[in-house]
Formats: structure tokens, C-alpha cells, sequence
């Protein structure tokens, strides 16, 4: 059975890797992509190869599924036209502005019966979910604290709206605290109460936009009664070797654990220093799990709600560096 796809946007810095990776499968036909903004859509069918198709005309060629990689402002707009199609949607994080927009997608899917999958690849890590078991099974004891980092360079002039508030809903807090507030909620961890300290964009950082955060601090109390911290950073350089880092320490009542997603590496010296990593691709394993949800019209590994609880902990630490205090999460209702 051949997999009807589409790309619902390409401003995403992912979207280029996702459709190399698909137009590699045998089991897909993209049908093209549809983009807004004609230089960017000039650009990325330049590169991709792919045809650039109004979005209409692109809905009712009847896909499968749809990978929205738009700016996080238009994702609401993309999956309610998709929903609409009948199309099952894999939507790049996080996976709205606000809760409310959040709410409003799980409703138009639910009502046209497909299904809404989270880009969260890191779920998909044979270490992580290595981890997930030996925590399920007991092995650790009572987790007492995990530590997590989330760093990566500042957004490049090929993607500038990372740092438009207007666009992306905020800076480094929208694109890093979603990972590891998901791998909290992955191994069992409920947020309770989340307080935040955000840094504005420093005088040699140089983004299109500076008024937006560039580095922060996410602390959080879990139901559990173990404490976690999430430092969600741009704060690696220009010419660093690889985009930046996804890691984990846990802290636990008969271990202490360190994960690093993307550890292996190899180094490679050339026109510039770099890191090529040679472990699983987890954005490869995350598309073949969508084309499963896709052929078999059953839930993907991470859900709308998974989407959904990461985006509230990204608000609470919002809020909570706003008023300068903690803020309560309540459990939400699943």
C-alpha cells in the first residue's frame, strides 16, 4: 500500500530532512507541498524537488496524511484544513501558540475521525525508551531528580521567525522546553508547579528580532515529589560542531543515569570542524511510525496530548517568568 503525503508548510527547519527522507521510501508518494510565502516556496522546490501546490489544490488530491512544518502561528489554520480533507496530521512542536489553539485541533480532529500525531523524535531513541523501561520495571527505585539541557545554536537567517514572537510565540522557551517536558511525561512524570526564569537576546547575539528570549531556566515540582530542571537554551556558538544537545541526567534512589540522545558522533575535520552523527535516525523512525498511523488509522507514539501537556508546561513558564513566581499545573483531563 502506497502512502499519500503532503507538507503543509516548509518554514520548519525539519522540513527539509523529511522530505528527503520520504521521497527515500518506497511506501510513499509525495504529492508536493503547499508554502504561503512564494520566495520560500521557490526555494524549497528548488531544493527538494518537489512541486509547490496551492494548498486547496494540494488538499484535494485526497492525501494520506500531511506533515505541518509551517510557522507555529499557522498550525491551526493548516490542521483544520487538513482535519477537513480527512487527512491524518503529524505536527511539528510545539504544537500551537496557546492552549486554547491547542484545544481547538484536538476538537476538528476528533470530529472528522483522524488522527493528530506530535513531532517528538526523541521518543523515539532506542536509549530513551531503554530508559523508560528500566524506570517502568522498578530498576532505579524512586527517581528523586532529573536535570535535562536543551541546546542549540541561535536561529539562522534561513529561519528567522524562530525569534519572531509574533510567529513562533516566543524564543528559546517555545523551541527547547517541549523535548524534555515530553521525556518527563514519557517516563511517568506529572508537572505539579513549574517556575521560570527567561533571559532576554544578548547584545552579541545577533537575531532579526532581540526582543524575545534567548536562554532560560525551567524548574519544575512532579507529582511524584521529584523535582527536574530544563535549561532551553541557545546558547551554543556559530561554528559549533552539530546543532547542539538533548540530554538527561536522572538521579535515583539506587542509580544515577546520563543520557545523551545524540552521543554518537563522529568528528569530522574539513572546510569546517563538525560532529556526523551515526546512530538511528530518529526523525526516519518518526515518519515510519506516521506512516503506520497513516495506513492503519490507529495513534501514533506521541498524541495530541502529549503535544498538548508539553505546550502547557511551555505556558506555565511563560507565565511563571512573567509574574516572576511559581505557577500550578493542575492535572489535566485525558
Amino acid at each position: 500500500m502506497t502512502i499519500r503525503l503532503a507538507l503543509l508548510g516548509v518554514a520548519h527547519v525539519h522540513a527539509q530532512g523529511y522530505a528527503a527522507l520520504l521521497r527515500g521510501r518506497e511506501d510513499v508518494r509525495l504529492l508536493g507541498f503547499s508554502e504561503a510565502d512564494p520566495e520560500a516556496a521557490r526555494v524549497f522546490a528548488a531544493e527538494s524537488g518537489l512541486n509547490a501546490l496551492p494548498l486547496a489544490d494540494l488538499l484535494n488530491a485526497r492525501p494520506d496524511g500531511v506533515i505541518v512544518c509551517s510557522e507555529t502561528v499557522h498550525h491551526l489554520s493548516l490542521v483544520e484544513a487538513a482535519a477537513a480533507a480527512g487527512a491524518h496530521i503529524l505536527c511539528e512542536k510545539p504544537i500551537a501558540l496557546t492552549e486554547e489553539q491547542a484545544q481547538a485541533m484536538q476538537r476538528v480532529c476528533r470530529a472528522a475521525g483522524v488522527q493528530f500525531v506530535t513531532a517528538f523524535p526523541a521518543r523515539f531513541s532506542p536509549d530513551v525508551q531503554r530508559l523508560r523501561q528500566q524506570m517502568r520495571g522498578g530498576e532505579l527505585g524512586p527517581v528523586l531528580t532529573y536535570s535535562g539541557i536543551n541546546h542549540s545554536v541561535a536561529p539562522d537567517r534561513e529561519h528567522p521567525w524562530f525569534s519572531d514572537v509574533r510567529l513562533a510565540g516566543g524564543g528559546a522557551g517555545m523551541d527547547h522546553i517541549v523535548h524534555l517536558a515530553d521525556l518527563l511525561r514519557h517516563f511517568g512524570e506529572q508537572p505539579a508547579e513549574v517556575y521560570a526564569r527567561l533571559l532576554p537576546v544578548p547584545a552579541w547575539v545577533h537575531l532579526d528580532h532581540s526582543d524575545i528570549d534567548a536562554a532560560g531556566l525551567v524548574l519544575l515540582r512532579l507529582a511524584s515529589g521529584a523535582t527536574a530542571s530544563i535549561d532551553c537554551s541557545w546558547s551554543r556558538p556559530r561554528g559549533y560542531p552539530r546543532w547542539g544537545h538533548l540530554q538527561l541526567n536522572v538521579v535515583a534512589a539506587s542509580a544515577m543515569l546520563s543520557l545523551d540522545v545524540f552521543a554518537q558522533t563522529l568528528n569530522v575535520s574539513g572546510a569546517a570542524y563538525r560532529w556526523a552523527g551515526y546512530g538511528p535516525d530518529l526523525n526516519a523512525l518518526m515518519l515510519a511510525d506516521f506512516i503506520r498511523v497513516c495506513r492503519d488509522a490507529r495513534p501514533g507514539r506521541a498524541d495530541w496530548q502529549d503535544g498538548y501537556e508539553a505546550l502547557r508546561v511551555v505556558r506555565a513558564a511563560y507565565d511563571s517568568a512573567a509574574a516572576g513566581q511559581p505557577v500550578r499545573l493542575e492535572p489535566s483531563r485525558e
